[in-house]
């Protein structure tokens, strides 16, 4: 009885947290509010929503050192019933990343000088990139980081990349063929292409002498290979891409750059 009790807590509280967020009540999460001083990263997550893998990208940025305060940005519609709709609508995922940039000039106006950084997981590195391309052409943000984007590979990123100061850092795995593969395939990009997305082939870089091939200069790509498995836990799918250990190794001492 304790436990069924316990199980019909947990689910309406669940069920309230859906609801909450479906109709704008719930606020955002915030991790290290005292370090807002020392920037702001804002970390998206995918078409699920907020999840557990939201929270395990967050968890990797702070054990990988990373001295700013974190907030998670609810892009999407919540679970259940959201994950298509997250996926294919392009004009509401754009207006989302209007009000991204939005949150970021007011973030810089209260902390002129302090950086800020994206990352976007899956889905969520659509909207990422939309919102660099908002930022008026006087601002701009520290870095970007696409943990296998949900972009199609040929998407041009000349403008996200003209408004990051360090760059951009997208990470891929030919592993991730059933979501990023057939998935998108089936279903569809962030960007309404129907291909393999760039977290599963990568993005195509310009090629020299193109107006934009110097931009592309600040893209760095991770590929995954098999090693990762036994130094950080990447196996090379779609969910282990926002693992902690993965976080920690590889993306943390690049966000940590200057």
């Amino acid at each position: 009885m304790r436990l069924l009790l316990h199980t019909i807590e947990w689910r309406t509280r669940f069920a309230m947290q859906v609801v909450r967020r479906a109709v704008g009540l719930a606020e955002q999460r915030q991790f290290g509010v005292q370090s807002l001083s020392d920037g702001l990263t804002f970390v998206l997550p995918g078409i699920e929503s907020e999840s557990v893998f939201t929270y395990g990208i967050c968890d990797g940025l702070l054990a990988g050192g990373l001295r700013s305060a974190i907030r998670v940005f609810n892009w999407g519609l919540p679970f259940p019933g959201g994950f298509l709709g997250n996926l294919t609508r392009l004009d509401r995922n754009r207006r989302r990343g209007v009000d991204l940039a939005k949150q970021i000039m007011a973030y810089q106006d209260e902390y002129p000088g302090r950086p800020v950084r994206i990352i976007g997981h899956s889905g969520g590195c659509g909207v990422a990139v939309f919102a660099a391309e908002a930022l008026p052409a006087e601002r701009s943000v520290h870095s970007l980081v696409l943990l296998s984007g949900a972009l199609s590979p040929m998407y041009d990123l000349s403008r996200a990349l003209a408004r990051v100061r360090r760059g951009i850092l997208a990470t891929y795995s030919h592993k991730d063929h059933l979501v990023l593969g057939w998935g998108t395939r089936l279903f569809g990009t962030t960007d309404r292409r129907f291909c393999p997305a760039s977290g599963c082939v990568g993005f195509q870089v310009p090629r020299d002498g193109e107006a934009d091939g110097e931009l592309y200069r600040k893209l760095t790509q991770i590929q995954w290979h098999p090693g990762m498995i036994k130094e950080c836990s990447h196996w090379g799918g779609h969910i282990t891409s926002a693992c902690e250990e993965f976080l920690v190794s590889h993306i943390s001492p690049w966000l940590n750059g200057e």
